[in-house]
C-alpha cells in the first residue's frame, strides 16, 4: 500500500510543478521570476513542493496577492519526531484570546474565526503535497494593502546599508525615509516607516528654515513641474510692487480631494519655520475618518496682518472650488478673525481651547495667587456642565481674586461664545478641542527640515513628507480593515459601531460603554411615546482631585427615534454618550438607527481621496490609482470641447446627465446649482497673481 502510494506522487510530481506562476501571460518557475512581479496560481490539492519552506513561501506569495494574512495553523509529527502533517492557514482564523480581566481594555484583534486554509503532507524526503484546500473567506480581502500584513515587515540588509549611508551623509531621518518611497520600496516591500526608523539615531531636533538665494525661481519651476504631471496640483503666488513673492500657497490634488469628505471642520493655524527671515507658515488641518489629522493646503506668507489672510483665505477657498467649510477653529488673532469674517461671513468660527490655556502663565503669573487662580479658571472652564453654571462660576472667581481690571480675562468673557466648552458643543466640531492635532502636522515635517534648509528644499521634501503620511493613513485602513476591537459588553448597539467605524472611532465609543457603569437613570417623565429622563453620572471634577454626581437631561422620543442629550456629545463629537446608552439599554432598545452611525466615521467606505495618486515623482501606484488618473486626464476633453459654444456645452451637460442616469450617480450639484466639489480637469495652469504681476527676482 505504502510503495503505491509513493507511486501516486511520484505521478503527480511528474505532472504538477512546484510552483506555478503566470508573467506576461505564460506559465513560469518561481525562482525565474523577477521579484515583485509574480502572479501565482490559487492553491490546489495535488500540488508538490520540493520543503516546506517553498510551500511556507508560497502560501505567503499568494496571501499577498489576494489580500490576507497567513500562519502556521498546526502541526503534527510521526512516532518518529519528524514533521508529518502541516496545516497554513488565514491569519483571521480561530477565536480571540482576549482575556476576562482585560476585557474592559481589550486589545486589537484579527481573529474572527475565519476557515480558509491549506492542508498539506510532508513525505520523508521532505517533499510536501497539498491534500486539501478551502478558499473561502468571512471577511473581505484587500490585496493593495497587502503590504501592511503581519510576518511581511522586514528590513532587508540591502535596505539597512543605503539607510545607514544617506544617514551618514545628511544625517537626518526624512531622507532616508524618504528614499524608501523614492525606490519604490513602501510600495512593493515590506518595510514601514516605524521599522526603519530604528536603525537612525541622533536626530537634530532644533531644525529652523533659513531663506536661500535663488529659492523664488526654484519654488516656481518646481510648481510648474508639479502641475505639468498633475493639473490638479493648485498653487497661487503673490508679488508685491517690484515684483518680489509676498505669500505662496499651494494644495496637491489628495488634499482637496480628501477635502470632499472631512470638510466640515478645519483648522486655520501658523507656526514659524524661520527665526532669522520670520516667514509664517501656515496650514490647513481637518480630521479623517480615523480621527487623525489631514492636510488640506498650506503656504509660506510674509505677514500676519488682515490683508495677508483675506488673499490666503481666498486662494484656499477658490483651491476648494468656492466650497467653504462649516466651521473653522483659529487662535486668539485679531487680524485672522477679520479675515475670515470677511472670507467666510457665514461660518462658525471658534478659538483654540488649547492656545487659550496655554496663555494663563504668562498672563496671570505675576498675581500672588496665581496657583488658586489657575487652578479655579481650570475648574472653571472644564468642569462647567451648562452655560449658567459658567457664568456663575466665572463671576465668583472674579470677585474672589478682584479680577475685574484685568484686559485678557475681560476680552475672554467678552468672546466666551468661541472658544469655552458649553457654549460651543451645540455645534459638530469632530473632536477637535484643540490644535493640538495642527501641531501633530508641524511636528510631522520635524525630521524634513533643519538650520540650514532653504524654502525650496522644505517645498520639495514637502511632497515626500506627505507620502509618508499617506502611507499611515493606508497602515489605519487597514488596522480597521484587517483588525477588530473586541466588544466590552453584550449590547448589540456597540456591536454595531464595531462593525462599522475605525478602530480609532470605536475606541472612543467603547469609552461610553465603560462610562456607562458610572451611570444611572434618577428620574422620567413619560407622556405618550416622548419622555424626559435624568441621567445621574458619577463624574471626577477638579483634575481628579473629587467626584461629583452630576444630573444629565435626555429626551426621547421613540416613534422617530428621536433621542437627545444635554451633554451634546454626539452633536459636538460624533460620538453616542454614555448617558444616552444607559437609558436605551433600560428601556430595552438594542440597536439605534443608521443616522446616530456617521457616515465620516466609517471603516467600510471607499473615499475619492484614496484612488488619488499621491506622487508626482514616479512613485508607484496602485491600478485603481492608474486608472482614476487616465480618466482624469482624458475627461478634459469635454472642458476643451463644451466651452467653445453654448451649443457644445449643452450637449456635453446632456452627455453627462444621460451617463449619471444609468449608472444611478448622485447629482454633484447642491440645490442652489452650486458644485459640491471639482477639481480642475482642464489641464490649463492654476496660477493666480497678486499685485503687479511683475517677474519676480
Amino acid at each position: 500500500m505504502e510503495d503505491e502510494t509513493e507511486q501516486g506522487r511520484a505521478s503527480q510530481e511528474n505532472t504538477t510543478m512546484a510552483i506555478v506562476v503566470i508573467q506576461d501571460g505564460n506559465k513560469c518557475d518561481l525562482d525565474a521570476s523577477p521579484k515583485g512581479k509574480d502572479v501565482v496560481e490559487q492553491p490546489s490539492a495535488g500540488m508538490m513542493f520540493k520543503c516546506i519552506d517553498e510551500l511556507y513561501e508560497y502560501y505567503k506569495t499568494y496571501g499577498n496577492q489576494v489580500g490576507f494574512p497567513v500562519f502556521k495553523k498546526s502541526t503534527k509529527n510521526d512516532k518518529q519526531g519528524r514533521l508529518h502533517f502541516v496545516t497554513l492557514s488565514c491569519g483571521r482564523g480561530g477565536k480571540s484570546r482576549c482575556k476576562r480581566e482585560k476585557s474592559v481594555n481589550p486589545s486589537l484583534t484579527m481573529k474572527i474565526e475565519c476557515n480558509a486554509k491549506l492542508n498539506a503532507r510532508v513525505y520523508d524526503d521532505g517533499v510536501v503535497r497539498v491534500t486539501s484546500v478551502f478558499l473561502e473567506h468571512n471577511h473581505e480581502l484587500s490585496p493593495t494593502r497587502a503590504r501592511y500584513l503581519p510576518r511581511r515587515r522586514s528590513v532587508s540588509t540591502s535596505i539597512k546599508r543605503r539607510r545607514e549611508k544617506i544617514d551618514q551623509v545628511d544625517g537626518t531621518v526624512a531622507e532616508p525615509i524618504a528614499s524608501a518611497a523614492e525606490y519604490g520600496e513602501h510600495e512593493n516591500e515590506p518595510s514601514l516607516e516605524k521599522v526603519c526608523q530604528n536603525y537612525i539615531d541622533n536626530i537634530d531636533k532644533a531644525r529652523k528654515l533659513c531663506l536661500g538665494v535663488g529659492d523664488a525661481g526654484a519654488i516656481c519651476n518646481y510648481f510648474n513641474r508639479m502641475q505639468e504631471q498633475n493639473s490638479n496640483f493648485y498653487y497661487s503666488m503673490d508679488f508685491n510692487e517690484e515684483g518680489h513673492i509676498r505669500n505662496i500657497f499651494w494644495a496637491d490634488e489628495r488634499s482637496r480631494v480628501a477635502y470632499k469628505s472631512f470638510n466640515d471642520v478645519v483648522t486655520f493655524d501658523t507656526t514659524y519655520l524661520t527665526n532669522k527671515h520670520d516667514m509664517p507658515y501656515v496650514t490647513f488641518v481637518g480630521v479623517n475618518h480615523h480621527g487623525l489629522p489631514i492636510l488640506f493646503g498650506c503656504g509660506l506668507v510674509s505677514g500676519e496682518d488682515t490683508e495677508t489672510y483675506v488673499w490666503f483665505l481666498t486662494q484656499w477657498l477658490a483651491c476648494m472650488c468656492g466650497n467653504a467649510p462649516k466651521a473653522i477653529i483659529t487662535d486668539q488673532d485679531m487680524a485672522m478673525r477679520k479675515a475670515i469674517e470677511i472670507v467666510f461671513p457665514e461660518i462658525r468660527h471658534r478659538w483654540c481651547l488649547w492656545h487659550i490655556m496655554k496663555k494663563i502663565s504668562g498672563k496671570l503669573s505675576w498675581h500672588s495667587n496665581y496657583e488658586l487662580i489657575k487652578t479655579t479658571l481650570m475648574h472653571v472652564v472644564y468642569d462647567s456642565m451648562s452655560k449658567e453654571e459658567f457664568d456663575f462660576n466665572w463671576d465668583q472667581m472674579i470677585q474672589k481674586y478682584s479680577l475685574q481690571s484685568n484686559a485678557w480675562l475681560s476680552t475672554l468673557y467678552d468672546n466666551h461664545h468661541r472658544w469655552v466648552p458649553v457654549y460651543v458643543k451645540d455645534s459638530f466640531w469632530a473632536g477637535m478641542s484643540t490644535t493640538q492635532r495642527s501641531e501633530s502636522v508641524h511636528a510631522f515635517f520635524e525630521g524634513y527640515v533643519n538650520s540650514k534648509t532653504t524654502i525650496k528644499q522644505f517645498v520639495e521634501r514637502y511632497d515626500k513628507a506627505l507620502k509618508i503620511k499617506v502611507e499611515k493613513e493606508l497602515q489605519e485602513d487597514l488596522n480597521s480593515f484587517n483588525y477588530c476591537c473586541p466588544c466590552v459588553s453584550h449590547y448589540n448597539i456597540e456591536k454595531q459601531f464595531q462593525q462599522a467605524y475605525t478602530n480609532n472611532k470605536f475606541k472612543e465609543i467603547q469609552e461610553e460603554f465603560k462610562g456607562k457603569m458610572f451611570c444611572y437613570v434618577h428620574s422620567m417623565k413619560e407622556e405618550d411615546d416622548f419622555g424626559v429622563y435624568e441621567v445621574i453620572e458619577d463624574m471626577v471634577v477638579d483634575n481628579g482631585l473629587s467626584n461629583q454626581k452630576v444630573c444629565f437631561t435626555v429626551y426621547f422620543k421613540q416613534a422617530e427615534f428621536d433621542v437627545r442629550c444635554s451633554c451634546r456629545l454626539f452633536e459636538f463629537q460624533g460620538i453616542l454618550c454614555r448617558h444616552i446608552i444607559t437609558l436605551l439599554t433600560v428601556k430595552g432598545v438594542y440597536s439605534v438607527p443608521q443616522k446616530f452611525i456617521l457616515p465620516r466615521w466609517r471603516k467600510d467606505l471607499r473615499r475619492e481621496h484614496t484612488k488619488v495618486k499621491v506622487s508626482y515623482n514616479n512613485w508607484n501606484t496602485t491600478p485603481e490609482m492608474q486608472r482614476y488618473d487616465l480618466i482624469s486626464k482624458k475627461s478634459a476633453v469635454f472642458g476643451d470641447f463644451g466651452c467653445t459654444s453654448e451649443e457644445n456645452t449643452q450637449i456635453v451637460l446632456d452627455f453627462i446627465e444621460q451617463f449619471r442616469q444609468n449608472f444611478n450617480i448622485s447629482d454633484p450639484l447642491d440645490a442652489s446649482g452650486q458644485p459640491i466639489f471639482s477639481v480642475s480637469g482642464s489641464g490649463q495652469p492654476i496660477f493666480s497673481v497678486s499685485g503687479s504681476g511683475q517677474p519676480f527676482q
